[in-house]
């Protein structure tokens, strides 16, 4: 294939915001972009032109683990068959150490020589190595820095770097280089493509193989399609509108929470260990208010706490598409045996419960599933999905209005304490700030007892 052939075929595949990267000859390349756009499948284009034209050049390439470098790897095999080179698959090899601590690769070679090397982030592989540097999703890398300091020498001697990813918060080296590179002086070319820019330059077209331009009903499912993986509305900017999160902002805005403030819901029932009463006798079942709508059914959220955090039970009642909190009771420092009394009183009055059986819940959720079957009684274990799962749940009913909460400040100021992180591994995880006033519990408790009013006993509604 000759180098005016393979430039007309490059043209006339790549879509728009993919030939300008292509196209772009600058030494030092940093791209934001949307996830689902076919950007590592472009640099693997790229770096086979690269490693294989004649005076080519090794690649380094990093991704955030070793499943990510196969998948690479797997496309430059691809495209080495497309421009009709020589590439010879040496497979996986270990490039420095041995047993566990072995740094291992992924590594092509082509007829003049020269390899493709494809690692994970570890910032070692690159030390004492010359060549040409990508590194891909570089703000989810375990230990950016180290990496970007051992990675950048390798270039000192003329080569290009490539550095791309969608983004991961502000508070990583990759959103300060992206700003960086903002600035008019910066030797950095950005290129910067959200989700928006691909499907305007045919990235729907392309996805499903049509020829002609997708309609407006095929775009909004391919974008509904996105806002579902992204599970809500600060993910989706983030890592498909090239929109980095603050992550000091609060998961749950007081802007939000008071869009769900109703009138007609009670304050929260609040007991201390050193109350006399603490068990739901008469003088408390009236203010529960457990009043029932037409068509409603009730369901129950339990978070447990002892000593540090504090046990919540959180009451819904489902009428339709809306929940309304009909009772929050919160017990402080409550011996165990009373809190019990409390499930005793609540279970037979509600449709379904989901109860935290997490480290000191273990065992009030056993024996709620004992005495009222699991039925009635869903026991579940704080996992990051779980958290994630009940988080973007009650979030996404809050985004809807569908909640009628109290406009107590303790309420409110517990649904602020959540905050949306990202591991260093990429992981989602949701985290309740700890204060004097518990660990989020009202929060959780609610989302348990959202997820709960979804339920049917022979399986769910709708999706988390």
């Amino acid at each position: 294939m000759t180098a005016a052939t393979a430039s007309a075929g490059r043209q006339s595949y790549f879509l728009p915001y993919q030939q300008d990267w292509l196209n772009d000859n600058s030494r030092l390349k940093i791209g934001e972009k949307s996830r689902r756009i076919g950007w590592t499948y472009m640099q693997a284009y790229e770096d086979t032109r690269d490693a294989a034209k004649e005076g080519g050049m090794d690649v380094w390439f990093s991704s955030a683990d070793l499943t990510a470098a196969r998948e690479y790897i797997r496309y430059v095999q691809m495209w080495a068959r497309v421009l009709n080179v020589v590439a010879k698959d040496l497979g996986e090899i270990v490039l420095e150490g041995d047993g566990d601590s072995a740094i291992k690769a992924f590594v092509v070679e082509f007829a003049n020589g020269k390899r493709i090397t494809a690692l994970s982030s570890n910032p070692k592989g690159f030390r004492s190595k010359g060549g040409k540097v990508v590194l891909d999703e570089f703000a989810f890398h375990e230990d950016a820095d180290e990496l970007w300091r051992a990675a950048a020498p390798s270039v000192l001697w003329g080569y290009p770097i490539r550095v791309f990813s969608s983004h991961n918060g502000k508070e990583c080296r990759f959103y300060q280089m992206v700003e960086a590179a903002k600035k008019p002086d910066s030797k950095w070319k950005l290129h910067s493509v959200n989700i928006v820019d691909a499907i305007d330059d045919g990235l729907v077209a392309r996805i499903k193989g049509l020829d002609r331009p997708a309609t407006l009903l095929e775009v909004d499912e391919f974008l509904a399609e996105c806002r579902g993986i992204a599970g809500d509305s600060e993910t989706f900017e983030q890592e498909f509108m090239c929109n980095p999160l603050d992550g000091t902002t609060a998961y749950i805005s007081s802007t939000l929470y008071e869009a769900n403030v109703s009138p007609e819901v009670p304050d929260p029932i609040v007991l201390h260990g050193t109350d006399l009463h603490l068990t739901p006798l008469d003088q408390y079942k009236p203010a529960l208010e457990l009043k029932r709508r037409p068509g409603g059914t009730l369901a129950l959220g339990v978070d447990i706490g002892r000593k540090r955090d504090l046990t919540v039970l959180w009451v819904w009642e489902r009428v339709g598409n809306v929940l309304w909190t009909v009772a929050v009771v919160e017990l402080h420092q409550v011996r165990f045996r009373y809190q019990f009394r409390w499930l005793q009183y609540l279970l037979p009055l509600v449709a379904h419960a989901e109860i935290d059986e997490t480290g000191i819940g273990a065992q009030l959720a056993e024996d709620a599933e004992d005495d009222f079957t699991a039925e009635k009684v869903t026991k579940v274990a704080f996992t990051e999905q779980a958290k994630k799962d009940l988080a973007v749940g009650l979030k996404n009913l809050l985004e809807d209005q569908l909640a009628r909460l109290p406009a107590a400040d303790v309420v409110k100021a517990d649904f602020k304490k959540i905050r949306r992180v990202t591991s260093p591994n990429g992981n989602v995880l949701y985290k309740g700030e700890r204060d004097t006033d518990g660990h989020a519990d009202r929060w959780w408790a609610a989302a348990l007892g959202r997820r709960a009013a979804f339920r049917k006993i022979t399986g769910w509604i709708g999706s988390f």
